[in-house]
């Protein structure tokens, strides 16, 4: 299974965090790391990943590869509506396109936490 997961850390959280595993490349200790995608706010996360996006996402993993329009069509939405919540979610790193020009879902599983002291 392909998995990514989405937080809300401090940037200090997320400082601390980078510079153990550094350490630890440093000592030579290489073991894989599930893929992460921090918010600094749970407001950041949320105006990445919208209702509209979480549909978008779903279909797109479902259906698998697919050209905007197609994808477009498939969600009955406008193509630059669309193009644009795509345009996010490639950036983002939740969604990818490929050398065709479709764009794709890696991700089987996406998980999510969500601290409430932490989105204060």
């Amino acid at each position: 299974m392909n998995e990514i997961r989405i937080e809300v850390e401090t940037i200090d959280a997320f400082a601390k965090r980078t510079l153990a595993m550094a350490h630890r490349l440093d000592r030579g200790e290489h073991r894989a790391q599930r893929a992460r995608l921090s918010f600094e706010t749970m407001e950041g996360l949320l105006r990445v990943l919208t209702p509209g996006r979480w549909t978008l996402l779903r279909r797109l993993r479902s259906e698998g590869p697919s050209s905007i329009r197609a994808l477009a069509k498939s969600l009955a939405r406008d193509y630059r509506g669309v193009h644009a919540d795509v345009v996010v979610l490639v950036e983002a790193g939740l969604v990818v396109k490929g050398e065709d020009g479709k764009v794709s879902v890696p991700w089987s599983r996406i998980t999510a936490e969500m601290v409430l002291d932490a989105a204060a």
